[in-house]
C-alpha cells in the first residue's frame, strides 16, 4: 500500500513518517518511506530521497530564483526523476514537500502523484490541531482535504496531529455547526453530500507524533480505506 503524507507546512508530515514507519515495523511490516521534498533533508531513514538527484537551494543558484521559484522548478526537475522514486513494500509512506500548495496545484506535481500512485494508494491529510479555534476553521480543514482528493484523484482522510498539544472535540465542531442558523450553515448543508463522498465518510483520527498516540486508529483506518476500495480480497 502506499500512503501519500499530505498537508501544509507545519502540520508534522516528517514526523508523522518517522513514528508512523516506526509503528508500523514494530508490527513486523515491510516499511518503506520515500522522500518528495527537494527543500528539505529528511529525518527518517528515506529508502528513496528525492535529495538524491534535486535539491532546491542548488536550483536558487543556478537559476537565480527566489525560493517560490525555485520550489516550482524544483518539481519540474523532481519530475524527471520520479521513476527512481518507485520502491515496494507491505507499506510505502511517501514524505510529500512542505510548500503544500506548491506541489499540489503544479502541473509537475500532480503528475508525479500520478506516476507514483495506484490502485493500492490512499493519502493523509495532516492538519496541525493548534489551527483548529471553531466550526469556520474546521470546515476549512474539511474542504482543503476536498480540494485535495479532487485534485489528485485519490481517497485521502484526515489526520489531526499534535494532539498531546490540543484536543479537538471532532464531534461537538459537527454539531455545533449543524446547530447553526448562518452562513456557515447554509454552506456545510450545500457541500454536505459532496463532502461525505470524500472525507467525512471516514472517521477524522487523532494522533501525537512524539508520543506515538493514535498509531493504531491510523493503521486500522488505511486497511478500512484499502478494503472499502475493494483492493484487497
Amino acid at each position: 500500500m502506499k500512503i501519500f503524507v499530505l498537508g501544509p507546512a507545519g502540520c508534522g508530515k516528517s514526523s508523522f513518517v518517522k513514528y508512523f514507519s516506526r509503528y508500523l515495523s514494530e508490527l513486523d511490516l515491510d516499511v518503506r518511506c520515500v522522500n518528495l521534498d527537494p527543500a528539505s533533508n529528511p529525518i527518517y531513514d528515506a529508502d528513496k530521497d528525492i535529495r538524491d538527484f534535486v535539491r532546491t537551494e542548488q536550483i536558487m543558484k543556478i537559476h537565480r530564483l527566489g525560493i517560490n521559484g525555485a520550489l516550482l522548478k524544483s518539481m519540474d526537475e523532481s519530475l524527471r526523476y520520479v521513476e527512481k522514486m518507485r520502491i515496494e513494500g507491505d507499506y510505502v509512506l511517501i514524505d510529500t514537500p512542505g510548500q503544500m500548495e506548491v506541489f499540489i496545484y503544479s502541473k509537475s506535481g500532480r503528475e508525479i502523484i500520478d506516476r507514483l500512485a495506484g490502485r493500492d494508494s490512499i493519502g493523509l491529510f495532516l492538519i496541525d490541531s493548534s489551527l483548529i479555534d471553531d466550526p469556520e476553521s474546521f470546515l476549512s480543514v474539511i474542504l482543503q482535504n476536498v480540494v485535495v482528493s479532487l485534485r489528485l484523484s485519490i481517497a485521502t482522510a484526515t489526520i489531526l496531529t499534535k494532539s498531546d498539544i490540543k484536543d479537538i472535540d471532532v464531534e461537538g465542531m459537527r454539531r455545533s455547526i449543524v446547530e447553526r442558523k448562518d452562513t456557515l450553515a447554509e454552506l456545510l448543508e450545500r457541500t454536505s453530500d459532496f463532502i461525505e463522498y470524500t472525507t467525512l465518510s471516514q472517521r477524522i483520527v487523532k494522533v501525537s507524533n512524539p508520543k506515538m498516540e493514535g498509531y493504531h486508529d491510523v493503521y486500522s483506518l488505511v486497511n478500512e480505506m484499502f478494503c472499502t476500495c475493494g483492493d484487497v480480497s
